[in-house]
């Protein structure tokens, strides 16, 4: 009876920490005041799944911003942008939240997208807006 007791206490921590897994994104990203170090942000998702649920964004160029566009977007709906100032163009007169949905909305990689009429809410999950 012990024994099982034990069983069940593990199943139920263990069933915890899966549930957790599915509810938070944990990014980590570069310390803005040491460079040596790095800081965790915990932000909850839209949506239950596993996706995303760690991210080592330490090493990140606007260019892996693609390759997160739901955790990218959920940053931004969460007034969280500017803890991703560290991918920002210094040279660019635009803010970081601009930056990051130019670079989501860039199909071509190129930077510079000849077409007038791209329509930049394609990829935006609904309640994201501009």
């Amino acid at each position: 009876m012990k024994s099982f007791i034990r069983f069940l206490g593990l199943v139920l921590c263990l069933s915890g920490w899966v549930v957790a897994a599915f509810c938070v994104h944990v990014v980590r990203i570069p310390d803005p005041a040491n460079t040596q170090q790095s800081k965790l942000i915990v932000v909850p998702k839209n949506r239950l799944n596993l996706e995303d649920t760690y991210v080592d964004a330490r090493v990140w160029t606007m260019a892996d911003v693609k390759t997160h566009p739901l955790l990218v977007l959920r940053l931004m709906k969460l007034g969280k942008a500017d803890d991703l100032k560290f991918l920002a163009d210094p040279k660019s007169n635009k803010d970081i939240e601009t930056q990051l949905t130019d670079a989501l909305s860039d199909s071509s990689g190129g930077g510079n997208d000849s077409s007038p009429t791209t329509n930049r809410t394609s990829i935006r999950p609904a309640g994201f807006s501009r």
